[in-house]
């Protein structure tokens, strides 16, 4: 019957959508298998029809919005994102169980359940980033810090791509500390850990290979009962971890989820309407998201053998290489005098010829430091939207690029202004090597200098 109902699903939803509007929580009850969507904590519906019932609760702090659930058994429950509180959806009701508080540090951390308890792994608050697991203890109904071991420096970080296999929790990706820039940190690379949970020790695993920045908010990534994820970016593309494999699908089509998970070969989600300016809960089937099969590579490429002795040789090279580097800087400075934008860290100011620059807004300015760290380099367009990504607030991805477009085109025509070079000189454009599909371009070619 279930069966019957699922390939049912599309049909019925494409019917009778439940359109909204405001704030929401969509998760799957446990016991039923049953979608619930509760609006503006308020109104609750329930069912692939999304019927409406009665929305019966004890206190709770926080909108519910904030909470992301957890399916144990036949029970389904909702922690805080910050973690702290935990509430319990049962008999169509919503119960508060800790003795706990509104903790507020592990925003952005890494959620998980293994045998039968919560974890929160790293994350995001009280402006320090984390590397810290807690978990929830049902018995008293608190949440105490698990001890992990490392013979390696583990990253803290925030907003970790992140599964489980067996025993094993790989985590990797992620935004941690920037010691020269404001609390939005810099991404960690794509170097995938692994805590076995059975001893709570750490090793490193290697490398993914094939998609960059996991962390990346435009990505959107899904997690099935067959253990396979599921990641959006310009293709559709399945991970199998245990195979450690990958496989590249055409993507038919881009549709911005706000919230989902998966029901056998469907997505249960919240879909925005950019023509009503609604949302709308909608069942959709994943093959009308992925098309053709594009090729298949391996996922995680393992580290040498003997990485203490990697580690120790790329030490000994970059202590030999700096005296080399400052010689060489120095002549080049000499030799020829910079003629473009400098940017002295110390007075967080941007100079040319001498003279401070104060027509840049702050979005340029943000833009011009990434530059920075990409002097001379091609960047993707998914690179430069989550410069200008409200975090914490949900939009469409045409306001993302909105805000890139403008911030683009008022730094090319104020550094025209400055210069005396014209604007077709200062962006260079270029199709990506791995897909051609998308656009990688250069701005400000020789024009950046930091100091």
């Amino acid at each position: 019957m279930l069966l019957i109902l699922l390939w049912l699903l599309p049909i019925i939803s494409s019917a009778q959508k439940l359109e909204f509007n405001g704030e929401f929580v969509l998760f799957r009850e446990a016991k039923t298998k049953q979608p619930v969507l509760i609006v503006n904590d308020s109104l609750v519906y329930k069912g692939f029809v999304m019927k409406k019932i009665a929305f019966k609760h004890t206190e709770y702090p926080a909108k519910l919005q904030e909470y992301k659930f957890f399916n144990i058994g036949t029970k389904t429950y909702l922690v805080h994102e910050g973690c702290g509180p935990v509430l319990e959806f049962r008999n169509d009701s919503i119960v508060r169980i800790d003795k706990s508080f509104l903790h507020r540090n592990q925003f952005g951390a890494v959620r998980f359940v293994y045998n039968k308890e919560i974890y929160f792994y790293g994350g995001y608050g009280l402006f320090t980033f984390k590397n810290i697991l807690t978990k929830y203890d049902f018995q008293t109904r608190e949440w105490i810090e698990v001890n992990t071991f490392s013979e390696l420096p583990l990253e803290t970080r925030e907003w970790a791509f992140s599964y489980i296999v067996n025993n094993d929790l790989y985590v990797s990706g992620g935004n941690t500390k920037d010691e020269s820039k404001t609390q939005c940190g810099k991404q960690l690379g794509n170097t995938i850990w692994s805590l076995h949970l059975p001893t709570m020790k750490w090793s490193r695993k290697g490398e993914v290979s094939g998609i960059k920045n996991l962390d990346y908010l435009g990505y959107r990534l899904f997690s099935n009962s067959q253990g396979k994820i599921y990641i959006i970016t310009n293709e559709f593309n399945v991970i199998d971890p245990e195979k450690n494999s990958m496989e590249k699908f055409e993507l038919k089509f881009f549709s911005f989820f706000l919230s989902n998970y998966f029901e056998g070969n469907n997505i249960v989600c919240i879909l925005y309407n950019e023509i009503q300016r609604t949302k709308y809960f909608a069942i959709v089937p994943i093959n009308t998201v992925k098309g053709k099969l594009l090729f298949t590579s391996t996922f995680i490429t393992p580290l040498p053998t003997d990485i203490k002795m990697v580690v120790t040789l790329s030490i000994l090279f970059f202590l030999f290489s700096i005296p080399f580097l400052i010689f060489r800087k120095g002549i080049k400075n000499k030799l020829k005098p910079f003629n473009g934008i400098v940017y002295n860290q110390k007075t967080a100011l941007f100079f040319y010829k001498g003279k401070p620059i104060t027509i840049f807004e702050e979005q340029e300015k943000r833009l011009l430091r990434f530059l920075l760290e990409q002097t001379n380099q091609f960047v993707s367009l998914n690179d430069l939207n989550q410069l200008f990504e409200n975090k914490g607030q949900i939009e469409t991805i045409s306001a993302t690029v909105k805000r890139r477009e403008q911030a683009v085109d008022g730094l090319l025509t104020k550094v025209s202004k400055i210069t005396g070079i014209e604007e077709n000189k200062l962006q260079l454009e270029r199709k990506n090597s791995d897909d051609k599909r998308i656009k990688d371009i250069l701005l400000l070619p020789n024009l950046l200098k930091m100091v």
